[in-house]
């Protein structure tokens, strides 16, 4: 009887250990293929003490691949997951993104108007909000439009190593610009900037 009951319980031992080798096989299996699947890269938001980070949604990051003109014009339209801040006079707007970003580096647009056509190659860089504003109400003026009510959409976008600024200014008609300029992004973020008036 005692051997009879030692055997079982080695049988149920070996039995044990067999399902959790199997069971820890599949796990790392189940690990390895999740693994293929690189993460999205962030950006940060910052306003006051208002912080937010946000993953480009998946449509919206490339890979190491630029997105496509179609895709980035959906992207730069996205209103998902969108981060809202109310900044108000004075306010100062920091925007932080994940080194693999800075490496290729990216640019930033508000209300579609380029910042500056030389990528940020940092992981940081702070704006003043009205200064952004006052660019906006002068673009205005310049065009004939009505100034905007200080509202802004602020667009961070990763660009390729294969973005050129002297050939995007080069281009001989807007659908160029925006093929040479557009076809270059490889991630796209999208926060607003709402006025508090």
């Amino acid at each position: 009887m005692t051997a009879l009951a030692t055997s079982l319980a080695t049988s149920r031992g070996r039995r044990a250990a067999r399902t959790t080798v199997a069971l820890g096989t599949a796990s790392l299996g189940l690990l390895a293929l999740s693994g293929c699947q690189k993460p999205s890269p962030s950006a940060h938001f910052t306003l006051g003490s208002h912080t937010a980070s946000r993953e480009t949604a998946e449509e919206c990051h490339g890979h190491d691949e630029p997105l496509g003109v179609d895709r980035v014009r959906e992207c730069l339209e996205g209103e998902d997951g969108v981060p809202a801040f109310t900044a108000g006079v004075g306010s100062t707007f920091r925007i932080g993104v994940d080194p693999e970003v800075a490496d290729t580096g990216w640019l930033v647009f508000y209300n579609g108007l380029l910042h500056d056509a030389t990528p940020f190659t940092s992981t940081y860089q702070t704006f003043e909000v009205d200064r952004l504003r006052q660019s906006q109400q002068q673009q205005s003026q310049t065009t004939g439009a009505l100034p905007e009510r200080g509202d802004l959409r602020v667009v961070v976008a990763q660009v390729s190593e294969d973005y050129d600024a002297e050939a995007i200014w080069n281009s001989e008609s807007q659908e160029q610009y925006e093929e040479r300029l557009f076809g270059s992004f490889e991630g796209v973020w999208n926060v607003d900037l709402e006025s508090d008036v």
